[in-house]
């Protein structure tokens, strides 16, 4: 059973650090005295990220504070969070949605479409931005709102609300890949890609679908990582025009999906052959731009991450100099979300370490940690880096390098 303090218990004991009442906590949020009263009695165990958020500017105060979560998912700095587990497996598996139990969902009230929009908006926000615990404590009650909405809602509105499930349970799957709970994950994507053909709307169909392709690569299915993300392009196939900027856009990452998979199965003229194919979009995505509604887990597409793609081929070609030559030609833009960025910059690090480059190495490993710190723990890439590192004959005279491995819990040398 978890000793770990629930988010009722947590509002209840920052409102009286605060000299709150309940009602006074409820002026002050524009959070309804039921919620409130509801959250510290744990009659309802989950909230929306959208009313922690006014309950932690109440009480001044980050919303992970109220979450109580761990500041790190790094599997091996601690056992996973059971009860982030345990949110995201009863999101994903609701037992009100068994046939034969009564069961009423906690905080199930329905949003309006905006509210729902912006709801998941602002959860793959967090993503992006790597506030992983905070992304994920948010989920359960967002999932369970969305499903009433789309019990409720007609017409357009109820495709509306399930293009906001589809987009809600993709992030449920990317939480799940972070707490090491793969098979969560591919049940969340799949439940994210009927939800989506809900909707009727052929380029979150095919963004759900991406995202099936990146689970299954978690998993090391790379034969139907490449079947899956092929099959889609090819559904997809979208005309070459202005008019179709976002299915353009789908269909460029779908082909780098493609391409990651050919690498990984040492087909490297096919993997160059997508990533062309990839490039050839950015004629019509001609600017890096963040789409957090349309497959928003992999909501970066434009010139500059096609070639950050290309950099991570060059490293799984073994090939650190070329690498670092297209790592000169990426602009330091900030339409690039951290974590994106995050990503490529453990590429350039890595090529950095097999040069024989280890201050600069350090220095870019260091950018990471300024950029999403609680996502680099739990990045494999950055702890390996770190340990090559450490094991270089010039460590010592590397300053920088001590707060980096404590920071990814590795032993200094």
């Amino acid at each position: 059973m978890s000793t770990e303090p629930t988010i009722g218990e947590n509002l209840a004991r920052l409102r009286r650090q605060a000299g709150l009442t309940q009602q006074e906590l409820a002026g002050r949020s524009g959070v309804g005295l039921p919620t409130i009263r509801g959250l510290e009695r744990n009659a309802r165990t989950t909230a929306l990220m959208g009313t922690l958020a006014m309950l932690a500017r109440a009480l001044d105060v980050k919303p992970s504070i109220l979450l109580g979560q761990r500041q790190t998912l790094h599997r091996d700095d601690a056992p996973p969070p059971e009860d982030g587990i345990r949110a995201l497996r009863r999101a994903v598996h609701p037992l009100a949605t068994l046939p034969g139990l009564q069961l009423a969902e906690q905080e199930a009230s329905t949003l309006t479409v905006a509210d729902l929009r912006g709801e998941v908006e602002g959860a793959w926000r967090r993503y992006w931005d790597g506030a992983l615990s905070e992304m994920i404590g948010g989920l359960p009650a967002f999932l369970a709102a969305a499903r009433a909405a789309v019990e409720e809602l007609r017409g357009d509105e109820r495709r509306s609300a399930r293009a906001a499930l589809a987009r809600g349970y993709q992030a449920a799957a990317w939480g799940a890949v972070h707490l090491g709970q793969d098979d969560l994950a591919r049940t969340a994507v799949e439940r994210s890609l009927l939800a989506a053909q809900g909707a009727e709307d052929p380029v979150l169909i095919a963004g759900a679908l991406n995202a099936l392709a990146w689970v299954l690569m978690r998993q090391q299915e790379n034969e139907l990582v490449a079947m899956v993300a092929t099959t889609a392009a090819a559904e997809l196939n979208p005309r070459f025009t202005r008019e179709n900027y976002q299915a353009v856009r789908m269909y460029g990452r779908l082909k780098l999906s493609a391409m990651t998979a050919a690498a990984r199965l040492e087909d490297y003229t096919a993997a160059r052959e997508l990533l062309a194919s990839a490039r050839r979009c950015t004629a019509i995505v001609d600017t890096d731009a963040t789409d957090l509604l349309n497959g928003a887990h992999h909501a970066a597409f434009g010139p500059s991450l096609v070639t950050m793609v290309g950099v991570e081929l060059a490293m799984v070609e073994e090939d650190p100099g070329e690498a670092l030559r297209l790592a000169r030609q990426v602009p330091p833009t900030r339409r690039i979300p951290p974590v994106a960025r995050g990503r490529h910059l453990l590429d350039v690090a890595q090529a950095h370490t097999w040069q024989g480059h280890y201050a600069e190495a350090v220095r870019t490993l260091t950018r990471v940690h300024a950029m999403a710190p609680e996502w680099m723990r739990y990045q494999v890439l950055a702890r390996e880096v770190v340990r090559q590192i450490q094991e270089s004959k010039g460590r010592r005279r590397l300053p920088n390098l001590v707060p980096l491995a404590r920071h990814m819990n590795l032993l200094a040398v």
